[in-house]
């Protein structure tokens, strides 16, 4: 098991860009009634075709170069499975990678989310070439933030800019604040 889902989160994401992507969908859905948090990231990179989206599912198997084993997946499938979840991942060559991990929030053996405000800010900043698109939604409301918008918005000043990244921490932590605050 992993420390926190964050850790899932960001690993998701960084195997998008390693897979050549430009726009990655990230949503959490949490559900306080059903007692579930559900994870999508879904990208439009290069895809795996059948043989290798079996693979990547097993511990012993990476496609990058610099690394002997892949362990992000397996142990986001494992957590998953752990915590009387569902997980799934699909993939065509040349259209992307979709994964899907809900998980029973409650379940003694799920991780914390951990620091969701640091990582988003971490991603936005430093995906320059990548539209990240963010999306929280639970019964409390819902929260989007787009990098691509955010560009927009910064104008000729990059997401990293002190003043920008100051506006995004405090936009994010307004934005998540109520629905990750815990239930009465």
């Amino acid at each position: 098991m992993v420390e926190d889902l964050c850790f899932h989160l960001f690993d998701l994401v960084q195997n998008s860009v390693a897979a050549g992507a430009r726009v990655i969908r990230v949503e959490m859905r949490e559900s306080r009634a059903n007692d579930t948090l559900e994870l999508e990231v879904a990208d439009d990179g290069r895809g795996m075709d059948r043989p290798t989206l079996l693979k990547v599912q097993d511990p012993f198997f990476t496609s990058k170069s610099f690394k002997k084993v892949g362990l992000g997946i397996p142990l986001l499938k494992a957590t998953t499975e752990a915590c009387c979840g569902d997980f799934a991942i699909a993939s065509r060559p040349g259209r992307g990678t979709r994964v899907r991990a809900s998980m029973q929030k409650s379940h003694l053996d799920c991780p914390p989310l951990g620091d969701l405000e640091g990582t988003l800010l971490s991603l936005l900043a430093s995906l320059e070439a990548v539209d990240l698109r963010f999306s929280y939604r639970s019964e409390s409301g819902a929260f989007a933030v787009s990098s691509a918008e955010s560009r927009a918005h910064a104008g000729d000043l990059p997401l990293s800019h002190p003043d920008v990244y100051r506006f995004l921490r405090d936009f994010i932590r307004a934005g998540l604040g109520e629905l990750l605050a815990p239930a009465p």
